[in-house]
């Protein structure tokens, strides 16, 4: 396979057809149409079916165009650190999504001095939530995602480095009609609005309610793939979530959303840097992970009062901090 073979593929992936993969390439039609020929012809498969709208890719077809898009990513980060060695002021962006919580806490302070330390680094931050970060990280729409790590195996093809433990609760609006409730028992007539990814919804419906021998309200359950849209929701409406204790103590909900003091407890989540196995780490990857460790240190030290009340709802993990710090 050749290079400008990979770039085609994931040019016509993107467009639906030849004629806009040649517009966006800036190629002749014919080159892009021989190019698709030689990949085939060398796969020996079928990489893509011709239809009156467009082309799609067979189902081989999607599978190359799994690794043909870490591979142009991979390129690309090539292309911007050569660039950013010769100073010739091209600008490389560093995609991350980052879980609420840390978003909201950690974030903001430690991004000044980022940026300007590397000022040639566009930044693209997107809202962690599992059920959107872990897919574009597989598909290298996103470099690196600081977010909630699943138990079991479902990062089993992804490299995760544990960060903090916290644990959550059931929360509701203050003055919620179940506010007094001690017991998941009692709440399973209310809609919930929880997140989850398809292939934790078992999890984490197990870690709510099965583990506690309560049966699933199923047709009372929503997903929402926004948390700021989440928080909105919980605080204006009847509605319960299941929430990290760090996003409760945050300024933006305390006073709005109260955790209910319920019998159950939940076993802690754990928090980390989950990114794409044996994929070298780039010149601002591996700064900015220094910022974001000793912004942690920081932090854990801070006598601002929420920063105080976050830190006492989580516990850090000081191996996976010093690994960053250390440029690892």
């Amino acid at each position: 396979m050749k290079l400008h073979q990979i770039r085609y593929l994931v040019s016509i992936a993107e467009r639906g057809s030849i004629r806009g993969a040649a517009r966006a390439l800036d190629v002749t039609q014919a080159a892009v149409t021989q190019a698709v020929r030689e990949l085939e012809r060398d796969c020996q498969l079928t990489l893509f079916e011709r239809r009156s709208n467009g082309i799609v890719l067979t189902e081989a077809g999607r599978e190359l165009l799994h690794h043909a898009q870490l591979i142009a990513k991979q390129m690309q980060q090539a292309e911007d650190d050569m660039a950013r060695r010769r100073g010739d002021g091209t600008v490389s962006r560093l995609s991350i999504g980052v879980t609420p919580w840390v978003g909201q806490t950690l974030l903001p302070r430690m991004l000044q001095g980022f940026i300007a330390d590397m000022p040639q680094v566009q930044l693209e931050l997107f809202e962690g939530l599992s059920a959107l970060a872990y897919p574009k990280l597989r598909e290298g729409a996103l470099d690196l995602v600081i977010g909630r790590i699943p138990a079991g195996d479902v990062l089993s093809d992804l490299h995760s480095t544990p960060l903090f433990t916290y644990g959550a609760s059931v929360v509701a609006r203050v003055g919620h009609p179940r506010a007094a409730c001690h017991s998941i028992q009692d709440l399973l007539d209310d809609h919930w609005l929880l997140n989850y990814a398809p292939e934790e919804e078992n999890a984490l419906l197990d870690h709510v309610f099965r583990q506690h021998r309560v049966a699933v309200p199923r047709t009372r359950i929503h997903l929402v793939h926004s948390a700021s849209m989440m928080l909105t929701i919980v605080q204006q409406t009847d509605m319960l979530t299941y929430c990290p204790w760090p996003l409760i103590e945050t300024s933006q909900v305390r006073g709005q959303l109260q955790a209910l003091h319920l019998h159950e407890t939940f076993t802690p989540h754990v928090v980390g840097l989950v990114r794409r196995r044996h994929e070298a780490l780039t010149a601002p990857v591996k700064h900015f992970l220094a910022c974001f460790a000793s912004e942690i240190r920081r932090a854990a030290q801070s006598t601002v009062p929420e920063m105080r009340r976050i830190f006492h709802s989580i516990d850090v993990i000081d191996e996976g901090v010093c690994q960053f710090e250390a440029g690892e």
